[in-house]
């Protein structure tokens, strides 16, 4: 299968998976747990979906930022996993645009959207499921991510680790 196929078909996968399977996989739980016992996240309706759009619009601008990024400067996609390489992975280390704040920007960008839909089904379960995913994601896949970058770029990669943040944005290392 041709490069272009590969990435057209990563981003099909990779959009499925997070826009679609996952928020269906966190609200059909949160509902199920629901029932044995729910806790509110936010009571006030206005309050509720401030944060609903404030978070949802960051996770998907700052999405799209990091995988156009990716595409432009890195000359790949972002969808390797466990072994596994579904779009051509990028060919040069970019550490430019959202990069420049944290290396997982689109694990920030998503952790953002999940938040919002927690906000918006308005349950502690909710919250709890996307915390567990967002651990997950941390621990298993970025690992992963991190050892195939230091491999692919060496001392590059691992001078850009000690300035950057592994997700939040603000907690920059010192230069």
């Amino acid at each position: 299968m041709n490069s272009m196929k590969r990435m057209i078909l990563g981003y099909i996968l990779g959009g499925f998976v997070v826009l679609i399977a996952l928020p269906y996989l966190v609200y059909t739980i949160s509902k199920l747990a629901d029932r044995l016992y729910r806790i509110e996240i936010v009571s006030d309706v206005t309050t509720k979906w401030i944060l609903i759009v404030v978070l949802f619009v960051f996770g998907i601008c700052f999405g799209i930022w990091s995988i156009v990024i990716q595409n432009v400067k890195g000359e790949g996609g972002p969808l390797e996993g466990f072994g596994i390489e579904i779009s051509p992975k990028t060919k040069h280390l970019i550490v430019s645009g959202p990069y420049r704040y944290t290396r997982n920007p689109m694990l920030l960008g998503t952790f953002s959207m999940y938040l919002a839909l927690s906000v918006m089904i308005n349950s502690i379960n909710s919250l709890i499921i996307v915390m567990a995913f967002m651990i997950f994601m941390l621990v298993v896949v970025v690992r992963n991510e991190e050892k195939r970058l230091a491999k692919d770029f060496g001392n590059e990669y691992e001078e850009y680790k000690k300035r950057v943040s592994m997700l939040i944005p603000w907690f920059h290392k010192k230069e």
